[in-house]
């Protein structure tokens, strides 16, 4: 591992850990500079890894650096999520994982059968009957924006599955349990965890997903 990717590595956990605390503070100007910061570090680090010593098998990275791209654009617009804002914050996130399907669909398979798909299918099938129908449901005129971005997301993680990458699989299940929480929080029970629980999983979800993709 090179200097500045190790340099990376610390930063983009110093960013996260300061972030996490700022949301268990409910500090909104740590917030507001240490969650933007953190994506931008990710994506320095995504080229790093991709220029240093990338994998013989490594996907397309200008998909994968728009989908950081517009992750970062997103967050930047969910800091104070007004209604207008958390539209266009779902959109910028519907466009992060329609770029991360591209860039999965870049990367060969592990040839076979592709059985993880099938557990992932329910995984996905099981939260979305627990938790995501109420959503969809609760969501009221933006229910069908909603919908769209859980296919979305669902095509991601049976996607991940089909290619057969444990890590980058453990990335987009933990970005489905981010959302499905986020979602279940702002349309149908607000909880006093479920911020930290979304910031945390949020960011594991988007580092495992870049190393699994470029390690």
């Amino acid at each position: 591992m090179s200097t500045h990717v190790s340099l990376l590595s610390v930063a983009l956990g110093i960013t996260a850990l300061l972030n996490w605390g700022a949301v268990v503070r409910d500090d909104h100007v740590v917030q507001r500079i240490t969650k933007p910061t953190f994506m931008l570090l990710l994506g320095g680090l995504a080229w790093s890894l991709y220029t240093d010593q990338p994998p013989a098998d490594a996907p397309l990275v200008s998909p994968l650096l728009a989908g950081l791209g517009l992750s970062l654009v997103g967050d930047v617009l969910l800091l104070t999520a007004t209604e207008l804002r958390f539209r266009f914050g779902l959109l910028a996130f519907l466009g992060a994982h329609v770029a991360y399907v591209w860039t999965l669909a870049t990367v060969p398979g592990r040839g076979g059968f592709p059985w993880p798909a099938l557990p992932a299918l329910l995984v996905v099938l099981y939260l979305y009957g627990r938790f995501g129908r109420h959503v969809v449901r609760r969501a009221g005129r933006d229910r069908y924006a909603v919908f769209v971005y859980v296919l979305a997301l669902a095509t991601l993680v049976v996607l991940a599955a089909v290619k057969g990458d444990w890590v980058v699989l453990a990335g987009c299940l933990l970005f489905l349990v981010s959302d499905t929480i986020l979602g279940h929080d702002r349309f149908v029970h607000e909880r006093r965890w479920a911020p930290l629980a979304v910031i945390t999983t949020y960011h594991a979800a988007q580092v495992l997903i870049v190393v699994g993709l470029l390690r």
